[in-house]
């Protein structure tokens, strides 16, 4: 017995993932929809949709750790630029406006990237307009 309603499980289970994907025109307008066309619509196009297996553990960490090669890369070419600004056309003890200026810009994108990354995919629009925002007041001039 018990054998039997594992096998229909099993059965079942792959059904619930698959979807099918309908294109229905109705005179210039078109939907793409998981539910039939309706008798005003006519259907165009149909097809199974199957969605994308969940990322493996081994797929995340290599991700993560892409994220923050990349990371790092850029914060280093950063301090490079930030470098070569300071030391070449600059006149001795006077900051540079513009040295001042990129560097409120660069502290705001960094601020930005490290919210972004401790949030992770839950991020809100709300909360990438604020972030867009700072850095767009500290980088105009």
């Amino acid at each position: 017995m018990r054998a039997a309603i594992l096998s229909l499980l099993f059965f079942i289970a792959p059904a619930g993932n698959a979807q099918q994907i309908h294109k229905c025109v109705k005179g210039r307008e078109v939907s793409y929809q998981s539910a039939p066309c309706d008798a005003r619509q006519s259907l165009v196009k149909q097809w199974d949709a199957v969605p994308e297996p969940e990322p493996s553990a081994v797929e995340l960490g290599h991700h993560q750790a892409k994220r923050r090669q990349e990371k790092t890369k850029s914060a280093q070419f950063g301090r490079a630029a930030n470098e070569r600004r300071t030391h070449s056309g600059s006149r001795a003890g006077k900051k540079s406006p513009i040295n001042a200026a990129d560097k409120r810009c660069n502290a705001a994108k960094a601020r930005r990237e490290a919210k972004l990354i401790s949030v992770g995919l839950k991020r809100t629009f709300d909360l990438l307009r604020k972030l867009d925002d700072a850095v767009y007041e500290a980088c105009k001039q």
